[in-house]
């Protein structure tokens, strides 16, 4: 076997043996080699060091919350991110994120799998809505934030809508920034991860990776880890998705 499998071979009998052995033996009658394949993509990916486990498995997470009908690969990959080190709340918080990428249908399928994963292993996510008494403040607190994460790129975005569409600037502003972005349950940088995941599962959403993108830098990824989160989509949004997220990684990075 090649290097890529045995090292996804090494990951697995670290992180879940039992979890890699069910899918051998579940592909073994009629496509064996789709569990190699399998192997192979988690040696390949997991080795670069790029990344760490905890942010691909962010990313991960997130891609197949966006996907939306994925429940049995999410519910194994939100276990796999509990044993790398990802802690409830921040699975929690990964979903609640997604909303305005992926929509409140999605997400709350997402936070199903996640409460049947925590039941069965006698696991408590404490989550509380700590904006729930400065709701008043959300504008201003959205503006900031939105002046933080996205600079001149959120605000044209905002100000394009204003003529046409001026309640969907409010709603990215208010409820997006002021509310999803402003939950102090992950960093500036695990957000990026997380929307970067969800709009390259998504597709179509090149424009809004553009944005993205610089985003992400600015709130302290690397040109390299940007691009590796969106390589890491390709075992679960297939390549044309990644394709197009590297198009618009390569307009901004290399051409500029």
């Amino acid at each position: 076997m090649n290097s890529s499998y045995e090292n996804g071979k090494k990951l697995f009998q670290e992180t879940d043996e039992a979890g890699i052995q069910g899918v051998i033996t579940g592909l073994s009658d009629v496509s064996p080699h789709i569990s190699r394949y399998i192997i192979e993509c988690f040696g390949q990916l997991f080795s670069r060091p790029v990344l760490t486990y905890q942010q691909r498995e962010t990313v991960v997470i997130s891609a197949l919350i966006s996907l939306g009908d994925t429940p049995n690969q999410l519910k194994w990959h939100m276990n796999f991110g509990l044993k790398v080190g990802i802690t409830p709340n921040e699975i929690i918080e990964m979903a609640t994120h997604c909303i305005p990428f992926c929509g409140f249908p999605r997400v709350l399928n997402a936070v199903g799998v996640a409460k049947q994963l925590f039941a069965e292993q006698n696991i408590e996510a404490h989550i509380e809505d700590e904006l729930l008494h400065h709701v008043e403040e959300r504008r201003q607190r959205g503006l900031a934030k939105l002046r933080e994460i996205d600079g001149e790129h959120g605000e044209a975005v905002a100000d394009s809508l204003a003529d046409i569409a001026p309640l969907l600037a409010e709603q990215i502003i208010d409820f997006t920034f002021g509310e999803i972005y402003s939950r102090p349950g992950l960093s500036a940088k695990q957000r990026q991860l997380v929307t970067l995941g969800a709009l390259t599962a998504q597709g179509g959403c090149e424009p809004q990776l553009h944005v993205h993108l610089h985003a992400a830098v600015r709130a302290g990824l690397t040109r390299e880890e940007a691009i590796e989160a969106l390589l890491q989509c390709s075992p679960y949004t297939g390549f044309p998705k990644v394709l197009n997220a590297i198009k618009v990684a390569k307009e901004i990075f290399v051409t500029h």
